[in-house]
């Protein structure tokens, strides 16, 4: 069983369907259909602790040798040492160098580098090449790039490749062989990045993936009838007589795919870059030494599996920061790194998890204290190192524009340098304090990758109707509680969590719903949203209207609702006055906010009101939101949303008081408060996301200050994006 200390996680649930993916149909070599007896695979779960030392706190910085002079080198890391920096990432992008022609392999001038870092007293990340082909590749096998609705890709961008290509998995399988062969027991060598950014593009669009997905699609279902049924072939008259009938939707008519089909392609897309990421980290644990193994996902809510790639082969999870600088946007922003991080730490596996690229710099609008919390963001979430991108913006390419560390091309630090140099100062102080210390919570969201893939993948911090969009309103919300909040899958153990919420949870199984009725008549308070229960789990509707088999334990159900993505004043079907006037607001309070996307209409069966619709003509008065007694329990139900993060930190508050969930520590809006725990003391981390300062905050014990090195204070105070790490006996 697969145990993710402080955010449990049964891995028995996860499915092995990813080698389905690996090529199509016509052509299935036995070397890429056996990548599951490949190397470790077998034993991976069992010797993860090994790989990789985890006791310090990594302050890095993405560096490419390959762009500049070998004369240049010794200067940039001599530069690097004196700032603090201790690690760096190399070679996710060198394929073409380290293989100029196939099988024949260049590493001397990596080994050069590394030397040089070692030298520096600076760790190695290396990176596996595969996100962008070699020229000699795609001239010999052009179906090594895939496509998208427009047709093929051409070769001069970077990734693109076809995960289900036999001819680029073998490719890939040789340069990571070498690689590791080369540099696993290398001391300098601390861990090895995954490829760079995979997931992306979100459409794999070409023959080989359609054959493969086809193949995928017979395993699955094992016959046509079945498959029919399940995508309701009947419609449009969409019944398959043939495997090779089922196309990809380049040009597709009026309607498209069904949402069957298109939560199937999705599966299909995670399961076959899963498959290509698998590989690659079986090659690699057979042939290295204390290394550890991850990939750095765009953000881990994007489009692949990242509980499942945890779970089966990586090491520690990561994800790429790019969150705008805080000053520039409500403070409420800053926590969609805090969400991804969350996300993160609790894939793992251990709860480890790094930023693999976070900006290196501020815009001249911003403050530059502004670098500062946000690295200590990372560390307050769990993190055990971020990754500045880059260390010198190149002469040439997509990114020459792109500020770095080097402000320029003379040399020299960015205006910020004092701050970066404050950074690496303080992190290499506290880094090994905290670096067993895990994160406890007893509040949950529960994340589900075919939720999002059934709604939308939608973009994460951004107020929209999909997913992802909704998950990080809840999430921005409970911050307001002070508390420490876990992400996890729907396999997730509940036992430790006073709170779980269940946003969007529309396509639902009947195990999970009776796991969640258990958790609740516990003593647990749960909390749905509108559509819940709705659907099943292959994407077709359950003969019920919300919240479903929820219904009898939330004491409401929905008899109507009002879609404004239909109506709305764009499109005429609602006027301004009518819109104006539509708003929902608790009971406890005059505020009102504005829906989002949707009003349900709901009807009480013993459920209690907590906010009501304003406006809405007929629907004036009408329950929004309710709570209900279920058991030892409560269930939350909410009927509409929000663009106002105040709606859901209402809510949140509600669902404190209800809890009687205490902050950790109590303190101003717009500090946020997270803690870790190691061999009975307790880390608490104040992060002021705004620019107020805040005067003697007080402490509920006396705490030692781990920044300032003071001890037994009772009061604490932030200046503008200050931060404090405190501890506690």
């Amino acid at each position: 069983m697969f145990v993710n200390i402080g955010c449990k996680v049964d891995r028995r649930t996860f499915s092995k369907f990813a080698g389905l993916a690996a090529v199509g149909a016509a052509a299935r070599p036995r070397e890429i259909l056996a990548y599951e007896q490949d190397e470790t695979s077998t034993t991976h779960a069992a010797q993860k602790e090994a790989h990789g030392s985890w006791d310090h706190y990594l302050v890095g910085a993405a560096y490419y040798p390959e762009w500049w002079s070998s004369s240049e080198w010794e200067i940039d890391f001599r530069a690097m040492q004196a700032l603090g920096i201790n690690a760096v990432r190399m070679g996710e992008f060198a394929w073409a160098l380290f293989e100029p022609a196939p099988g024949k392999f260049d590493f001397s001038w990596m080994d050069q580098a590394v030397d040089l870092a070692s030298h520096h007293g600076i760790r190695v990340i290396l990176g596996t090449p595969t996100a962008s082909v070699p020229p000699w590749l795609y001239q010999e096998h052009p179906d090594v790039l895939s496509g998208n609705d427009l047709g093929p890709y051409t070769y001069g961008g970077r990734k693109g490749y076809c995960t289900s290509s036999p001819n680029y998995l073998a490719a890939s399988k040789r340069i990571v062989t070498a690689l590791a062969e080369h540099y696993g027991r290398n001391p300098t060598v601390i861990g090895w990045q995954l490829d760079n950014e995979p997931g992306y593009p979100f459409q794999s669009y070409d023959p080989i993936s359609e054959s493969a997905f086809q193949s995928w699609l017979k395993q699955r279902y094992g016959t046509l009838d079945e498959l029919n049924r399940v995508w309701n072939g009947a419609f449009w008259s969409n019944a398959y007589s043939d495997w090779s009938q089922i196309h990809f939707p380049r040009n597709s008519a009026e309607g498209g795919w069904q949402p069957a089909i298109s939560l199937d392609y999705r599966r299909f897309f995670s399961d076959s870059f899963l498959n290509h990421l698998r590989r690659q980290a079986n090659i690699l644990h057979a042939h290295t030494a204390n290394q550890f193994v991850f990939t750095n996902w765009p953000a881990p809510t994007w489009s692949v599996d990242v509980f499942k790639a945890a779970a089966e082969f990586l090491d520690a999870t990561a994800w790429d920061n790019y969150v705008s600088a805080p000053g520039l946007s409500r403070f409420q922003r800053q926590y969609t790194a805090g969400f991804l991080s969350d996300f993160c730490r609790c894939a793992g596996p251990h709860q480890r998890f790094l930023c693999a690229e976070q900006n290196a710099y501020v815009p001249p609008d911003a403050l530059a204290e502004g670098l500062r919390l946000q690295a200590y963001c990372d560390l307050a979430h769990g993190a055990h190192g971020h990754l500045y991108f880059e260390w010198r913006r190149p002469l040439a390419g997509n990114e020459e524009h792109r500020p770095s560390f080097i402000k320029g091309f003379d040399g020299k630090i960015n205006p910020d340098g004092l701050v970066l140099a404050q950074i690496c100062k303080e992190l290499a102080h506290l880094g090994p304090q905290v670096a067993k210390a895990t994160t406890r919570a007893d509040i949950a969201l529960l994340y589900d990758f075919t939720n999002e893939w059934a709604q939308g993948l939608g973009g994460v911090g951004d107020r929209n109707p999909r997913y992802n969009g909704e998950m990080q309103g809840y999430y921005n919300g409970l911050k307001v509680l002070q508390r420490n909040l876990d992400v996890v899958p729907l396999i997730a153990d509940l036992s430790r969590y006073k709170v779980v919420v269940a946003s969007n949870l529309r396509l639902v199984d009947d195990a999970i719903v009776e796991q969640l009725k258990a958790f609740a008549s516990g003593g647990g308070i749960l909390v749905l949203n509108y559509r819940a229960g709705t659907q099943n789990p292959d994407n077709s509707m359950r003969r019920t209207l919300a919240p479903g088999p929820f219904a009898e334990i939330a004491g409401v159900r929905s008899e109507a609702m009002l879609d404004l993505f239909e109506y709305n004043t764009q499109n005429g079907m609602l006027d301004e006055k009518h819109q104006a006037e539509l708003g929902i607001r608790f009971a406890d309070g005059n505020a009102v906010f504005k829906p989002r996307t949707i009003v349900e209409s709901l009807v009480l069966e013993g459920a209690e009101v907590l906010a009501t619709v304003q406006g809405g003509g007929p629907m004036d008065s009408r329950p929004a939101v309710t709570r209900n007694r279920h058991g030892q329990g409560w269930v939350f139900y909410v009927g509409t949303d929000s663009d106002d993060d105040s709606f859901y930190e209402a809510l949140a508050r509600i669902i404190g008081t209800t809890g009687k969930l205490a902050p950790l520590i109590s303190a101003p809006y717009g500090v946020e408060i997270t803690s870790r725990e190691e061999s009975g003391t307790t880390y608490y981390f104040l992060l002021n996301l705004t620019e107020t300062a805040h005067e003697k905050i007080d402490l509920p014990a006396p705490m030692n200050d781990l920044v300032n090195k003071r001890v037994n204070i009772t009061q604490i105070s932030l200046g503008p994006l200050d931060v404090a790490v405190l501890a506690s006996q």
